[in-house]
């Protein structure tokens, strides 16, 4: 016989709604849009340019073909805005991000892209496209599934990006 459990562990009705990270930033920059996000020595940017950035480089990223469920290996050096971007635009365009540290060997880089077979790599140079990239940019794109945010500053269509999203500082 299963012993009972005690009341006071039973509190999961209590618990907060469950989010995501992108929750948790949508969330945070409608409640501070002008507060800092991210200082990382070489500039100060607020949580709606975070959130602006984010969206952007997700939509960027669904250009080049990348769609929910693909891989992105991502290997940049700790503690520069361009990771947080990439981590969060990779999140926000529904592929999953796979980190090798920047430090790593190549081998060691080669072999975990290789075994996740991503799509496309960040880097401190900004985004490369596997091998497949052709195959990646002409394949059918299921419909983009509807945003469960909204931006609260900026303009209602991206700028034109560039061939990597926006030099990395």
């Amino acid at each position: 016989m299963a012993a009972q459990i005690p009341s006071q562990y039973l509190r999961s009705p209590e618990a907060p709604t469950a989010r995501t990270l992108l929750d948790v930033l949508r969330d945070t920059t409608q409640r501070y849009p002008d507060a800092p996000a991210i200082d990382d020595g070489h500039g100060v940017i607020t949580y709606s340019e975070l959130l602006t950035e984010v969206l952007d480089t997700a939509d960027w990223l669904a250009s080049k073909g990348i769609r929910r469920g693909d891989r992105i290996g991502i290997r940049m050096p700790s503690g520069q805005r361009s990771l947080y971007i990439a981590i969060l635009s990779t999140i926000a365009a529904g592929a999953a991000y796979v980190p090798v540290d920047a430090d790593d060997p190549e081998e060691r880089a080669e072999l975990v892209f290789g075994e996740a077979h991503v799509q496309a790599i960040y880097t401190a140079d900004g985004l490369k496209m596997s091998a497949d990239s052709a195959e990646l940019a002409s394949r059918k794109r299921s419909p983009k599934p509807a945003r469960t945010w909204t931006r609260t500053h900026g303009s209602s269509s991206p700028p034109a990006l560039p061939a990597s999203p926006r030099a990395w500082p």
